[in-house]
């Protein structure tokens, strides 16, 4: 056996892979989509309460013992009627009840995180609507350690740039906010940055920016998105599947999180959800048994 082949299989994959939401074709209760995800080879799931925040105590408890039995490790998508930004005070008020809310939430079913849209410039200049987001979101999560609520704030990247949340607006959020950490949706930042990440350099950039900026607070571990996304001038437009012929380029992401054995949790949010989540999890595998990237490449 070579010495090549005794380094890979040293290597431990720290990467979690799962759906945001119900698997496709899944009919039960939500409290049963942990045990469907262990069959499938999945280990992550992303809660979606995005319409609004209704998961009863009673339910939240049997979701956490059931996740905490498959070993899954659970996210929770806050509601897209979050603007932190909004020209309407009344509706920032409104936002920071929803993202409170999500939070209470999270805390009953043990995810770690809750991700959110900030919010739209609106008539607003970039700069003015940070500041504004950065104001109200800190007094979220005042209110979030007064009640002990134990999951992360988690900003995510936005692909319309028409939205609060490009990369280096979502670093200025963290920095700001206690207990909060990117989440980083690279379909987002593809989208917005007119189809941006194809290489490794490309992937490089975005995570030597995290380490410089965040450091530790953003890979502990790190909250990722990954679809492939068609986008216009004004940003992302549609999600694909892989095989579609569509970016980002997933190749080149795989191989910075196993060469750097970054922790992290990355939520398909494809179509075909769980299928494209099982894909990308069989990709990073085949590249650590030595598969050759010309052939993985064919897969994306």
């Amino acid at each position: 056996m070579s010495t090549r082949r005794k380094r890979r299989r040293r290597i431990k994959l720290n990467i979690r892979f799962g759906p945001a939401g119900k698997p496709l074709g899944f009919k039960g209760d939500m409290t049963k989509v942990p045990e469907a995800l262990k069959a499938m080879g999945l280990n992550a799931l992303e809660v979606q309460q995005v319409r609004r925040v209704n998961i009863k105590k009673e339910q939240a408890t049997v979701l956490r013992e059931e996740a905490e039995k498959n070993d899954i490790l659970l996210s929770l998508h806050g509601p897209y009627a979050i603007n932190f930004s909004a020209d309407k005070p009344e509706v920032i008020e409104a936002s920071k009840e929803r993202l409170l809310k999500a939070l209470e939430v999270a805390d009953w079913i043990g995810a770690y995180v809750v991700v959110f849209h900030p919010g739209y410039y609106g008539s607003h200049e970039p700069r003015e609507a940070l500041e504004i987001a950065i104001e109200a979101i800190k007094e979220v999560a005042y209110l979030a350690k007064k009640k002990g609520l134990k999951p992360k704030i988690g900003p995510e990247t936005m692909g319309k740039k028409s939205q609060l949340g490009s990369l280096d607006e979502i670093i200025e959020i963290v920095k700001e906010i206690p207990n909060a950490q990117p989440v980083i949706d690279f379909a987002h930042i593809h989208a917005r940055e007119n189809g941006s990440l194809n290489t490794r350099k490309d992937y490089e950039r975005i995570f030597e920016k995290l380490e410089e900026e965040l450091g530790k607070k953003a890979f502990n571990p790190l909250h990722a998105h990954f679809t492939k996304v068609e986008y216009s001038e004004k940003g992302e437009k549609k999600h694909h599947i892989f095989g579609e012929g569509y970016g980002p380029k997933f190749l080149p992401l795989a191989e910075i999180l196993i060469e750097q054995k970054i922790s992290a949790v990355v939520i398909s949010e494809s179509p075909i959800l769980e299928q494209d989540a099982i894909k990308m999890k069989k990709i990073i595998t085949k590249l650590i048994k030595g598969t050759k990237k010309e052939e993985l490449e064919k897969e994306e």
